[in-house]
């Protein structure tokens, strides 16, 4: 059993605003004495940053022999992976892909043996990773791909009011219908429903469903896919106890006093489900990946490739997801 708490920071997009977020976080937490935070990155892309904006935050590169006996507070503390080039600020650069995808493996084989606690993940390009050999949609179904539990993974935004999970994630419009299927909905709602009461402590989970259509279809003027899969797949899962309901039509789901019926909400698509939460909270949510066997959390945003560099970036959720992490720990 590990001693301390220990989180890993995954290097994201070089040339985007991920080292800018991570550095500014650490600043309100390398101070603590009950948790140890180490980022697997290159340390000459972190003292650039933090020599163009004045931050003082010294850096310690820790040994590659994963003992960690040489980490200190009051630090950022690096375990270090070499770029195949500096970036320039907001210029992606294809060369560095192996860079991103490494510190991501690092980071899982440190959880895998045992050796950390939980991950917290920095924004990367997923569309550059696939013109370049990466075969997954995004960090979700590459964390699962090395996940012993192999079960279905789930992305789960996360804030202080809401809970929303998107059953579809990154793939277009046209094809969300065809991805919807009975099979889809009682694994991800089964494995959600596990889920909540080990992380977030729910007891009893209350799930609410969205429909796809408009009105859920008006019972099929507007579409089957709520008559011919969501509901039967609802029915289902009551049937096994589960206390999930819905239909309901995304266009009230989110109306303020039903909001407070449910503790996460279920939507057909990406938008659906982002869109409440960040329009509510924006800067504010957590991603959190379930279904895993590691702990995995990550800021609510991309890249923001039009702002790196200019060190405007909001760090609110990057440290959010940090603390969120922590908490996590604790609980499991």
């Amino acid at each position: 059993m590990l001693q301390k708490k220990r989180i890993i920071i995954t290097a994201g997009e070089p040339a985007s605003i991920s080292t800018e977020i991570t550095v500014k976080s650490l600043q309100n937490y390398s101070h603590k004495k009950d948790i140890e935070i180490i980022c697997i990155t290159d340390p000459n892309l972190v003292k650039h940053y933090c020599n163009k904006s004045n931050i003082k935050l010294p850096i310690n590169i820790l040994s590659t022999n994963h003992k960690f006996n040489d980490y200190k507070y009051n630090f950022i503390n690096i375990l270090p992976i070499k770029l195949s080039k500096m970036p320039s600020p907001g210029v992606l650069d294809e060369v560095n892909c192996n860079f991103v995808v490494k510190s991501i493996l690092k980071a899982i084989y440190l959880l895998n043996e045992k050796l950390a606690n939980a991950m917290v993940t920095c924004p990367i390009n997923k569309f550059l990773l696939k013109k370049n050999g990466f075969k997954y949609n995004g960090h979700t179904e590459f964390l699962a791909s090395h996940s012993k539990k192999k079960k279905i993974p789930i992305m789960l935004l996360h804030s202080y009011n809401l809970n929303v999970v998107p059953l579809t994630t990154h793939i277009p419009i046209k094809d969300i219908s065809k991805n919807i299927t009975k099979k889809l909905l009682i694994e991800k709602i089964e494995v959600l429903n596990d889920e909540l009461k080990t992380y977030l402590k729910i007891k009893k989970p209350r799930i609410y469903v969205s429909g796809l259509n408009p009105h859920s279809g008006d019972n099929g003027v507007i579409g089957k896919e709520e008559i011919e899969t969501i509901i039967p797949a609802i029915s289902y899962l009551q049937k096994k106890g589960i206390n999930v309901f819905g239909p309901i039509s995304g266009d009230i789901m989110f109306e303020k006093k039903i909001r407070k019926k449910f503790d996460v909400a279920v939507c057909m698509f990406h938008d659906q489900a982002l869109i409440p939460i960040k329009t509510l909270n924006f800067n504010k949510v957590v991603n959190i990946t379930l279904g895993l066997d590691f702990l995995r959390t990550s800021p609510d945003h991309g890249t923001a490739l039009d702002i790196a560099g200019h060190d405007l970036a909001n760090p609110t959720s990057m440290m959010l997801a940090i603390k969120k992490a922590e908490q996590l720990i604790k609980k499991k």
